[in-house]
């Protein structure tokens, strides 16, 4: 089963998109800000990141920089946010993310571009 990392400050939209996956037989691990998602990503094998952009302390484009800087575009990020394509989805897309959502979220979207991602061979060197 393929373990996906959902990472929102809004516990409502998070826990949304959780039960979605799971919903379509996915793993999920939850974190609120993107220190907590550091060490789980430290601790689990993540196969794919959810991650909201606007977050405190740590934005969702900060994380995807450290996450290509540190695993090699190992691990492949779904961006969402209420932010729109222009604003916010052309700088997550430059920074290697392998696709954005606008919020509010199209879960049978989400859930295809989940499955597409997964299905990407691994990129990037160990």
């Amino acid at each position: 089963m393929k373990r996906i990392l959902v990472i929102d400050d809004d516990k409502l939209l998070q826990r949304a998109i959780a039960f979605k996956l799971r919903a379509n037989n996915f793993e999920v691990i939850e974190a609120n800000d993107v220190y907590s998602a550091l060490e789980l990503i430290d601790k689990h094998k993540i196969d794919g990141v959810i991650s909201d952009i606007m977050m405190p302390d740590i934005s969702g484009l900060s994380l995807l920089s450290l996450l290509k800087q540190f695993y090699f575009n190992r691990i492949p990020v779904i961006v969402i946010s209420s932010l729109g394509k222009e604003q916010a989805g052309a700088s997550a897309m430059d920074l290697g993310a392998y696709a954005f959502l606008e919020k509010p979220i199209d879960f049978d979207e989400l859930i295809r571009q989940v499955g597409e991602m997964l299905s990407l061979p691994a990129t990037g060197s160990t």
